[in-house]
């Protein structure tokens, strides 16, 4: 199982993500230039999930292909995707690469001026 210090570790080390709790959601979010790349809660039947932003076509491959792949909970069904944690199977580095993913398309989404103040993201031109 992927551990919450795992997910911690792995989303912190792309360059300016901050993690930060929201009460109203009981959710740890992790977030870069304002903006939200990752959430670490549960569902509303109380399942333990994370759930990642992915380019839609990516997000459905990876729900026909995964049973712990999941539409996104509380977020757009087409750009998100929430994986079932206690569902085992799915490899860390698989999962760190779903991550850093998530990370670079809302970084590339953000104002130009934004992106900018933001450390360099490695293999970054």
């Amino acid at each position: 199982m992927l551990t919450d210090e795992w997910i911690r570790e792995t989303s912190l080390a792309l360059p300016g993500t901050e993690a930060f709790f929201k009460e109203e959601w009981g959710s740890l979010l992790y977030r870069v230039g304002g903006k939200y790349f990752g959430m670490r809660g549960q569902n509303s039947e109380g399942r333990e999930i994370l759930t990642l932003k992915c380019d839609p076509r990516l997000a459905e491959e990876y729900r026909e292909r995964y049973a712990q792949i999941v539409s996104g909970y509380y977020s757009n069904k087409s750009h998100w995707n929430s994986i079932l944690l206690e569902e085992e199977g799915l490899e860390a580095d698989f999962v760190a690469g779903m991550i850093r993913h998530s990370y670079e398309l809302v970084r590339r989404g953000l104002p130009k001026k934004v992106r900018d103040e933001l450390p360099p993201l490695e293999n970054e031109n």
